[in-house]
This record gives C-alpha cells, sequence and structure tokens, in this order.
C-alpha cells in the first residue's frame, strides 16, 4: 500500500501537516487487518500445540494411566461438521457476489447451524470428561482443556461475526451489491477457525491414538 501525501489546498497554510491518502488500489485496509489477526491468531495456536507436544514427548505414558485415549468417533463426526461448514460459507460468499441474497442467507445459516452443533458436541464431550478429567488434573487435563476450549472461544467469537453479518443482510444492507469487507473479512475468519480446529484435532485426537 503506497501512502500519498496530497497537495494543500490554495487557502491552506504551506507549512501545515499534508492530507495522507491510505487508499490502496488492492485488497482494503480491514481485509489485511483480518489477515495479520489471523497471522497472530495461528502464532498463538501454533505455540499452544508445540507445547503439547514437548510435555508428551517428556511424559510417558500419554495419557496418563487412568485416562482414557481420546474418542475419535464422534470427535471425528464433529470434525466433519465444523470442516463441511466451509462449503457452505464458501458457496455463500459466492452468491453474495453474484447478487444472489435469497441463497446468501440460506447457506449463511446452514453455516451457522453446524458451527452450533460442532460446540454443542464438544460442551457434550466436556460433560462427560468432567467425571474423570479436569483441568486442574494434571498437565494432560490442562493442556487439552486449554486448547480445545480457547478453540471454542474462536468459533463462538466467528458465529457471533457470522450472525452480525446475516442480521445485516436481513436488514438489506448487502441489497446494492457486492460484497463488503466486513463480509469477507467474516467468511477469512470463519475458514481460519475451521483450519485450526484440523491442527487441534491432529496433534490432540489423531495422534494420541498413533
Amino acid at each position: 500500500m503506497a501512502l500519498t501525501a496530497l497537495a494543500p489546498p490554495a487557502d491552506r497554510d504551506p507549512g501545515a501537516v499534508p492530507i495522507v491518502d491510505t487508499s490502496t488500489a488492492g485488497k482494503p485496509l480491514g481485509w489485511w487487518g483480518m489477515i495479520g489477526l489471523i497471522a497472530s491468531e495461528g502464532t498463538l495456536f501454533g505455540l499452544l500445540l508445540f507445547v503439547a507436544l514437548f510435555i508428551r514427548a517428556n511424559n510417558h505414558p500419554w495419557p496418563p494411566k487412568g485416562i482414557a485415549d481420546p474418542e475419535l468417533v464422534r470427535s471425528g463426526i464433529r470434525t466433519a461438521i465444523l470442516l463441511g461448514s466451509s462449503i457452505p460459507a464458501f458457496f455463500a460468499e459466492r452468491a453474495l457476489r453474484n447478487h444472489r441474497l435469497t441463497r446468501f442467507r440460506t447457506l449463511l445459516v446452514v453455516t451457522m447451524v453446524m458451527g452450533v452443533l460442532f460446540l454443542i458436541g464438544h460442551a457434550l464431550e466436556y460433560l462427560k470428561l468432567s467425571e474423570r478429567l479436569t483441568p486442574t488434573s494434571n498437565a494432560y487435563g490442562s493442556v487439552f482443556y486449554l486448547i480445545t476450549g480457547l478453540h471454542a472461544v474462536h468459533l463462538t467469537v466467528g458465529l457471533i461475526v457470522l450472525g452480525y453479518v446475516l442480521v445485516q443482510g436481513m436488514r438489506g444492507r448487502y441489497d446494492t451489491g457486492g460484497e463488503p469487507v466486513g463480509v469477507q473479512c467474516g467468511f477469512l475468519y470463519w475458514h481460519f477457525v475451521d483450519a485450526v480446529w484440523i491442527a487441534v484435532f491432529s496433534v490432540l485426537y489423531l495422534s494420541e491414538r498413533i
């Protein structure tokens, strides 16, 4: 992005600070801001997963005795639902670009429902695990609840963002056509949350059964 100093108007004090034009022919600033957020949050998850692997490498057995290996069937179904939610999200964004507003709103609702289903399954898993494993039980419990809980928080934020986009769509905010940067950022964030879960599921679920 180039910052261009505009010449001051004729009646402007020549010694005044020049006006800066922050426009750019490429992606809008909001889009780049979301990319920066995704990069920082992705780094955070990467560090936490590294910690999980480091602790695992220095503790045997893992999970500790008395704690069953992660369950894969129901968690796998939840994973398929969450990752699958990126499909209607992709087509919802495409529908908005093509000014197919009814399709856009419908697919957005489908995306959100799939996200909610994932969170419900997550909560049920926590309820079942809490009978024998809590965040303070041991290092395994601390790592598991911290990383999966942080992801659940990010997913909740994503649902709130998509909910806002849906409300604005129902109020006719996007009836004039085009795709506002806020909508782009909302879908970018959702795809990011889905992608992060692939790493979380691989480290905390799949790798524990290898």
